[in-house]
């Protein structure tokens, strides 16, 4: 069949609009051009690949394609996938295809959204695509805030604290983002594309032709203890099932092994670094949950978690150096430092680990003023944790010794051992 029959009878007119020597006044060009805008559409990953010329691995093709055709888009991924970059692709393929949308990236803080700009646009689709060069008109700030221009009327800008009008909001690293800062800053600012075609009555009532604000999630896996970020996951992944316009993808290590994004070296020095629930969050993008039986759950845990100041103790590379501990928190007056000690000698046993605490009891008290007297009353201490270790079980004088630099690192009063058993072996 021909690309007529499947035009209206505007389309068909369309290279009317333009003067004679205009490339689109010839109207097997403009319906040549209408049916390639609607394949690359419909099938993002080939304007990425054919149009700008940039190479995809097969997963990041179909991360590109689903981008393309649902209203809403989750996905958690390990670490190490090209998160960053998908986004900074996706954003520039969107930008190109649909003029004058109002794409609007935002993170945590702004700094870590602007990266998505200056290094992955600028620093990489960029310097590899004379196309995408060609498309964008300039990068440059705007009210403090870094935007991308597209000839055809398009903007990639990042979100602040003010909010920005979008047609579509991508949240890079969702799960660091507040739930009610998205509730009340970014998305309450979304809003259908504006183009001129819908002003036509012959367009106004055709369903197809009205286009949903696109939402955009992406994000590294975390803990299941009530965080926002899950309920967007389930309801995208229900929705999926129903072959609804929302869509749920998940990526763990194997993705990075296959197409040798990080080396087995490079991970297997990073599983030994890592603690097990971080390797399990981090790296096999795993849906952690609490066990039902725990007597607290991480909720719970989370919502005590109110220190804005940890402690880190120094590397020992940089105890031999002399080098200050830029973690170190200065004792207040009448403040006592414990060391605890919770030591286990079975080494390779599950679950069987030393734990070493550092705690601070800061002295508190009330005073009370009656006429030109004033008497002070102690109301003891008040206990804060800023810093926990967790160590496998095994070599006495190992955790000896740990437990002595963690005494002299954190200036601590007092060390205390569990004597009633294993613990007086390292006395």
């Amino acid at each position: 069949m021909k690309l007529s029959d499947y035009a209206d009878k505007n389309q068909m007119q369309l290279y009317k609009q333009f003067p004679s020597t205009h490339f689109l006044s010839s109207p097997k060009r403009v319906l040549n051009t209408i049916a390639w805008i609607t394949f690359f559409r419909r099938n993002m990953h080939r304007c990425a690949i054919d149009y700008l010329g940039i190479k995809l691995y097969p997963y990041q093709a179909l991360m590109m394609y689903l981008l393309g055709i649902c209203d809403l888009f989750n996905t958690v991924g390990s670490r190490c996938i090209a998160k960053s970059f998908i986004i900074g692709l996706y954003s520039c393929c969107h930008a190109i295809l649909y003029p004058h949308s109002e794409i609007v990236i935002v993170s945590a803080t702004v700094k870590q959204a602007e990266l998505i700009i200056t290094k992955k646009i600028q620093g990489e689709l960029m310097r590899s695509s004379p196309q995408l060069r060609a498309e964008i008109k300039a990068v440059r700030r705007v009210d403090g805030n870094l935007c991308v221009f597209f000839n055809n009327g398009s903007t990639i800008k990042i979100g602040n604290s003010r909010g920005e009008r979008s047609t579509l909001l991508i949240r890079e690293e969702s799960r660091m983002i507040k739930k009610e800062i998205d509730d009340s800053v970014f998305s309450p600012f979304q809003h259908v594309r504006n183009v001129e075609y819908m002003k036509n009555a012959f367009y106004t009532n055709i369903q197809g032709c009205i286009e949903e604000p696109k939402d955009v999630y992406i994000t590294s896996s975390w803990l299941d203890n009530g965080h926002w970020m899950w309920e967007i996951a389930d309801e995208a992944f229900s929705q999926m099932m129903k072959h609804g316009k929302q869509i749920l993808l998940a990526f763990d290590l194997s993705v990075v092994i296959e197409h040798k994004l990080k080396t087995l070296n490079y991970l297997r020095r990073e599983k030994r670094k890592l603690d097990n629930l971080s390797w399990r969050i981090e790296y096999l993008n795993e849906r952690v949950k609490e066990n039902t039986g725990a007597f607290f759950n991480y909720q719970e845990l989370a919502r005590q978690q109110r220190l804005v100041r940890p402690f880190y103790p120094r590397k020992t590379i940089d105890v031999l150096s002399g080098k200050k501990n830029p973690f170190a928190i200065p004792k207040q007056e009448g403040e006592i430092r414990v060391v605890a000690c919770d030591m286990a000698f079975v080494e390779n046993e599950k679950n069987d680990n030393s734990i070493f605490s550092c705690t601070r009891l800061l002295p508190e008290s009330t005073t009370h003023t009656l006429a030109d007297k004033s008497i002070e009353i102690n109301n003891g201490y008040r206990r804060q944790f800023p810093y926990l270790e967790s160590v496998q079980g095994g070599d006495i004088d190992m955790q000896a010794i740990r437990i002595r630099q963690l005494y002299e690192d954190f200036n601590a009063d007092y060390i205390v051992l569990d004597l009633r058993n294993a613990g007086r072996n390292a006395v």
